[in-house]
């Protein structure tokens, strides 16, 4: 599986011990004082990707989309719980049941990646609809056919929970960064990669704020071939989404959320999704593919510098 490198970065962190490594497909930074709470932190990710990863034929995941029925651990249920929430507040646009597109049509993260015919994204699409996964406490179903990828919620659901362990061990200034999913505690300062020009920036955000989340993606994060086959699909069409460059969530504590709804966002048609995200309070900074920004207020306590 190819391993993507961080979008964005942290800068004057220079209290901590920061440190990184390879878990869920990623590098996962942690900056905190505690060096032996960066390793539970670690710990954390590679339990979870043990359990949730789709390209491990042993984790929970992979044995349900294989055998249709599995009894999960609290975790696993938990986040696949979250995607289902997130498939309805989204009303469809984010749908982990995906995975007929991005592992089986696309090959995302495979050797063999390709771009596939369009009917085999229209036989595709018959199998993509969260209403395939049936719930039964910690025992999951799932129709045939049906492929859950979590991809779009797992590192975001990780940040939650290596954070809520840095909070509960006592520690308030920290960050924890899985690629574009970073959860910080005290403050910290963000420097948001320049879509256009990968080795620069397009913006920083700074937060004072005890807890602060945020989540970038875009289509140079990972595309077959050119920017135009992203990994951003529509899991009602099976196809790339074309509007954005780069999508910038904010909330005060809830990565998980934004690491979903961020995929959401940028398949939805623009206002509605600005609509949601305001209902929500979820801040956001939008970038198009011809360079135009969308930007709304962010919360108090939290600087947004273009």
């Amino acid at each position: 599986m190819k391993l993507l490198c961080l979008l964005l970065t942290i800068s004057s962190l220079l209290w901590g011990n920061q440190r990184t490594q390879a878990h869920m497909g990623t590098l996962i930074s942690v900056n905190v004082t505690d060096e032996n709470l960066s390793d539970d932190v670690f710990a954390v990710f590679s339990d979870l990707d043990n359990r949730l990863s789709t390209y491990k034929s042993d984790s929970e995941i992979s044995h349900l989309n294989r055998n249709l029925e599995c009894n999960v651990s609290e975790m696993t249920r938990q986040i696949l719980q979250r995607s289902i929430e997130m498939y309805h507040l989204s009303e469809g646009a984010f749908d982990i049941t995906v995975g007929s597109f991005t592992h089986n049509a696309y090959r995302f993260g495979y050797e063999n990646e390709r771009l596939p015919s369009s009917q085999e994204l229209k036989n595709a699409e018959k199998l993509v609809d969260s209403n395939r996964i049936i719930l039964l406490g910690n025992t999951i179903q799932i129709l045939p056919g049906t492929v859950i990828d979590l991809g779009g919620i797992g590192k975001g659901y990780a940040v939650d929970v290596a954070v809520n362990l840095l909070k509960t061990a006592g520690i308030t200034t920290a960050v924890v960064a899985a690629s574009g999913d970073i959860g910080c505690l005290g403050e910290c300062v963000i420097n948001i990669q320049d879509p256009f020009h990968p080795q620069g920036y397009i913006s920083t955000i700074t937060s004072t704020l005890p807890r602060f989340a945020i989540s970038t993606s875009g289509n140079y994060e990972r595309y077959i071939k050119n920017k135009a086959h992203n990994h951003l699909i529509d899991p009602k069409t099976g196809k790339s989404q074309q509007r954005y460059a780069s999508i910038t969530l904010v909330d005060i504590g809830d990565n998980t959320r934004i690491d979903a709804l961020a995929t959401a966002v940028s398949i939805m048609d623009e206002a509605k999704a600005i609509d949601m995200l305001k209902k929500l309070n979820i801040s956001y900074l939008l970038i198009r593919t011809d360079g135009t920004m969308i930007k709304s207020q962010m919360p108090q306590g939290v600087l947004l510098s273009l």
